[in-house]
């Protein structure tokens, strides 16, 4: 049914979430997770989505856990994507980071793959992106940011 009252962008998040919004973000529930979330996608992660990349598995667990936890995101709606580079085995890439997410295998999307130029490998498993859009939650993440004293650079 079409609502004239709602925008195109409204219109367009209905149809994408029609059960309603994918998460119940409960701050109070653990406000030191919640603390070390935002903080990780302030600085590591995607300004645009609820997203986040990193290579250090630890990093990747605790903002998992964070959306888990704090967010209540639908664990449907989480799917990763590997970067990494040529030379680097794909499917033990995957192995690993299927394991470290606890994510299936079928919820990653189509890694993203370089040509390696030589040099040395930080990380020897590729990075992991952990993908989950949301356009309701990156505003709550930015209101959350400014009341505990980080706002977008653009803002005082």
């Amino acid at each position: 049914m079409y609502d004239k009252h709602l925008t195109q962008s409204e219109r367009v998040y209905k149809a994408l979430n029609p059960g309603g919004d994918p998460f119940l973000y409960t701050p109070k529930a653990n406000s030191i997770l919640d603390l070390i979330g935002l903080v990780l996608w302030a600085t590591e992660g995607d300004k645009t989505q609820v997203s986040l990349a990193n290579g250090n598995p630890n990093i990747i667990r605790k903002y998992l856990e964070f959306l888990r936890t704090v967010c209540h995101y639908r664990e449907e709606k989480i799917t990763c994507v590997i970067h990494c580079h040529d030379t680097l085995p794909y499917q033990e890439c995957l192995t690993f980071w299927s394991m470290v997410t606890g994510i299936p295998k079928e919820r990653f999307r189509k890694p993203y793959i370089k040509e390696d130029k030589g040099g040395t490998r930080k990380y020897p498993h590729g990075i992991c992106r952990v993908v989950a859009n949301n356009t309701r939650l990156v505003d709550i993440f930015y209101r959350r940011l400014a009341e505990i004293g980080i706002p977008r650079e653009n803002e005082k």
